[in-house]
């Protein structure tokens, strides 16, 4: 009996939702927001009135957020990026959607799938970084990697010892739940 009880009091206290488990979509207007993680216009699935559409498919220039049933057109180029309902986070730079890999690590990933390249017909993944949010985004190479953080010698030393191609540097650790060029970054800083 105790037991009976003991798993309907645990099943009522997991089934209320808590705060941070509601997925939550919106804008961010700005790096600050993005480092607070403030959503402007924000909400979720759940509050019936809330959408969040890109607009990828007529490549227009602008989002279209339905908040408490007023619609507003957002340009791209007029903020920093947004957050889709079920997580994941887009900056947005010369009107491309990149999907942020790593928001909390120094080196911040990016990456842009191309759908339709222009040669070709295979799907092409293309990677970008930032030295955090503030700074602006390149594409992921050596040579830019080691432009960006001239200042570390052993993380420079590093880089050229363990990567040899670009395509190496989006290389995830599992043991270390973090991307490698960040973990050379932070040994390298230590």
């Amino acid at each position: 009996m105790q037991k009976i009880i003991s798993i309907v009091i645990l099943t009522t206290i997991f089934s209320f939702p808590v705060k941070g488990q509601i997925d939550s979509s919106g804008i961010y207007e700005n790096a600050d927001d993005f480092v607070a993680r403030k959503l402007t216009y924000g909400g979720h699935r759940k509050m019936g009135k809330h959408k969040l559409l890109l607009n990828n498919f007529f490549n227009r220039p602008f989002i279209t957020v339905i908040h408490n049933d007023t619609v507003h057109n957002i340009l791209r180029n007029d903020i920093f990026g947004y957050r889709l309902q079920n997580g994941a986070e887009y900056r947005i730079v010369h009107r491309h959607d990149l999907r942020i890999l790593n928001a909390a690590e120094y080196i911040i990933i990016y990456r842009r799938d191309v759908t339709h390249p222009p040669s070709g017909k295979t799907n092409v993944t293309n990677y970008y970084f930032s030295i955090g949010p503030y700074s602006s985004v390149q594409k992921l190479t050596i040579k830019n990697l080691k432009k960006g953080i001239s200042s570390s010698q052993l993380f420079l030393e590093e880089i050229d010892g363990l990567f040899k191609y670009n395509t190496e540097l989006a290389a995830y650790d599992k043991q270390h739940k973090m991307y490698v060029i960040n973990w050379i970054y932070k040994k390298s800083v230590e």
